[in-house]
């Protein structure tokens, strides 16, 4: 777990008490051994960062913005986002009646008064020693099968174990390691057997965790397996603390099961106050690109990891280095106090290239690519394998170089499933562009169109509503929102064409955006589309528009409106706007280099592939495939 440094000695930026300010200049700071409110207005003049700590902050991508004559161009979605990360509303807006959201990793952190009552709580829990984390940690994956398949294989570890105790009777053996030294036929099973009574043993401290954590409700969970109850706390467990497992029991998800509850939660308040002080210092540099920017001295220098230098000053200002500190300093501070709170902090010098106003440019290398078709004329699956995966990297330019400030892992297209226009479903390259683009609008809680391929099922989901399950039209993927199929921003790749007429531009529906799907960033391909996380995606796109010219355009007018049957019904889906838009003057380059060519082909089989293994409808030729930008670029995975 990483510590927050402890403040410097002696402490020069120490602000004087300044109790009597009014509430708009309050500030605090930790000094010596107690907190103190400062004036804020001393802090900005002594050169300090107000980082803010109230429960309204969010993203400045998500404020509401200036038109012609000083109009307001509201950004709706911003009290959706304040309300969410709060826990009182879901998605749609609505009020929720207790349900916690974890929604860190798709972008919304939980607020600092949600932090409250999960650390005051948790340091009130008496729980903790229960569980044996040597027993939970001596394994490193349990596997997990759904109800049917779980009865099954239950049963067949029972009557394995009763075979080989009453082999190892019969040879008379100590042990059943000694019966598989002794007789290798029974060595195999032996080692399986072995092995799942590690994992249930490892599974009955995962029970006691989750229970201890308020997870997981015992009377209500059948004990030793994998019911709903089960799994949903376990996916719980992995949204709070930002475990990216998806349900599944892996090292990673025990090994944060094994760590103490506080320590998790000081881990979770570091990430949210990493945002929060992003925010307030417009930076990106997090350590990430691994380069070097020639200084004025002659050196050359690293690009800092700003990030974290920003998040320890934050927390040491706040007086926390240990979970207990933590505690501490959320005893001290009722709930109220996170209505509008601040904290007074020295950052780290920010480095010479930063400006107002940045040359700022984008890369995105595709890595390997392989162009074959995945599966060989008898229907096998052929390993396409890679070395080097999608990169993003956003540069600026000084002193005559580009200095790379972030480098993160993206995405890009490939061979993808996708529903023909005779309703049935083929494979389909597709890929994402090559070649020189620009970023000319940056899109804040964009929203994606669902082509006429797309299932009628997947736009209706079930909600509750008054205490009853009803169906709804589902906009959760078409946006706006956190599990949009663009994520909470994007900007939209464009391709210059000039012409006798002058400059047009070319959408091909490719993006560089957020995706809720945060398990594609880890190996996965898109439907061509270049993805981020969540939380990068707005901090990434908020400091582009803090440092290069832009227009704010706000809401751009869709009119979108769709009915549709569906199982007896009609439902109606309306799509207003496109999002809030914002225009570069000039626009960013973008590039996006071909990569490393893997495999035979050299370039893609075009149109719809059959899919081996389906029985087709008809032996006709499969439909033409749509090249719209939305079937392009849309159609992201289920959560």
């Amino acid at each position: 777990m990483h510590r927050a440094p402890a403040l410097p000695n002696p402490d020069i930026d120490a602000l004087p008490v300044a109790a009597d300010v009014p509430p708009e200049r309050r500030a605090i700071q930790f000094v010596g051994e107690q907190e103190r409110v400062v004036d804020a207005d001393v802090a900005r003049a002594r050169g300090l960062t107000l980082v803010e700590l109230g429960n309204a902050w969010a993203p400045a991508i998500l404020d509401d913005g200036t038109g012609p004559g000083g109009a307001v161009l509201p950004n709706r979605y911003r009290g959706v986002f304040t309300g969410l990360a709060a826990d009182r509303a879901d998605g749609d807006g609505q009020p929720t009646t207790g349900e916690k959201n974890y929604l860190d990793l798709y972008g919304v952190p939980p607020t600092l008064g949600v932090l409250r009552e999960r650390i005051v709580g948790d340091a009130d829990r008496v729980c903790d020693p229960t569980f044996d984390t040597a027993k939970l940690l001596a394994v490193d994956e349990i596997t997990t099968w759904g109800a049917t398949t779980e009865q099954k294989e239950v049963n067949k570890h029972h009557y394995r174990g009763l075979r080989l105790e009453d082999a190892r009777a019969k040879a008379q053996a100590e042990s059943l390691e000694a019966l598989a030294e002794a007789d290798p036929r029974y060595a195999k099973d032996v080692k399986a057997h072995l092995r799942r009574e590690l994992e249930r043993a490892s599974f009955a401290e995962v029970e006691k965790r989750l229970a201890c954590e308020g997870l997981l409700d015992l009377t209500k969970h059948k004990t030793g397996t994998y019911d709903t109850l089960m799994r949903k706390a376990m996916f719980d467990f992995q949204q709070k603390h930002a475990v990216m497992d998806q349900a599944d029991l892996k090292r990673t998800s025990l090994e944060a099961l094994a760590r103490p509850l506080l320590v998790n939660d000081l881990a979770d308040l570091r990430r949210v106050l990493a945002e929060r002080a992003v925010a307030a210092g417009r930076f990106l540099e997090d350590g990430s690109s691994k380069a070097t920017y020639p200084g004025s001295d002659g050196a050359r220098h690293p690009v800092p990891d700003l990030v974290t230098a920003a998040t320890d000053a934050t927390l040491a200002r706040l007086g926390i280095v240990e979970p207990e500190d933590a505690v501490a300093f959320f005893r001290r501070h009722p709930a109220r106090d996170f209505s509008a709170l601040r904290v007074a902090v020295r950052f780290q010098p920010l480095p010479e290239y930063h400006a107002a106003e940045m040359e700022l440019s984008a890369e995105i290398d595709r890595g390997d690519v392989w162009y074959d078709f995945p599966y060989d004329e008898k229907g096998v699956r052929q390993p396409q394998p890679r070395q080097n995966f999608p990169t993003f990297t956003l540069y600026t330019r000084w002193r005559g170089e580009r200095v790379a400030l972030v480098r993160w892992r993206t995405t890009v297209g490939g061979w993808r499933g996708e529903l023909g226009a005779d309703g049935q479903e083929y494979l389909r390259w597709k890929g994402s562009d090559v070649g020189k683009r620009v970023w000319r609008h940056i899109v804040a809680l964009p929203v994606w169109i669902p082509p006429t391929s797309s299932p009628l099922g997947s736009m209706v989901k079930v909600k509750k509503v008054n205490g009853m399950f009803v169906n709804v039209t589902n906009y959760d993927e078409t946006g706006p929102g956190f599990l949009s199929a663009y994520g909470l921003a994007a900007a939209i790749h464009e391709q210059i064409i000039k012409g006798p007429e002058g400059t047009t531009y070319y959408d091909n529906g490719i993006r560089t955006h957020g995706s809720f799907d945060y398990m594609s960033l880890r190996g996965r391909f898109s439907h061509g589309c270049h993805r981020l996380y969540n939380n990068l995606a707005l901090r990434m796109f908020t400091f582009v528009l803090q440092h290069h010219r832009v227009h704010t355009l706000g809401p751009m007018a869709l009119g979108f409106r769709r009915a549709f049957w569906w199982k007896g019904e009609v439902y109606e889906m309306r799509l207003p706007t496109r999002g809030f838009y914002y225009e570069l003057d000039p626009p960013l380059p973008v590039e996006v280099l071909e990569g490393r060519i893997m495999g035979e082909r050299e370039k893609p089989l075009s149109g719809y592939q059959r899919k081996p293994g389906v029985v087709y409808a008809a032996s006709s030729r499969p439909p033409a495939a749509s090249d719209s930008p939305e079937s392009r670029a849309g159609g992201a995975e289920a959560p």
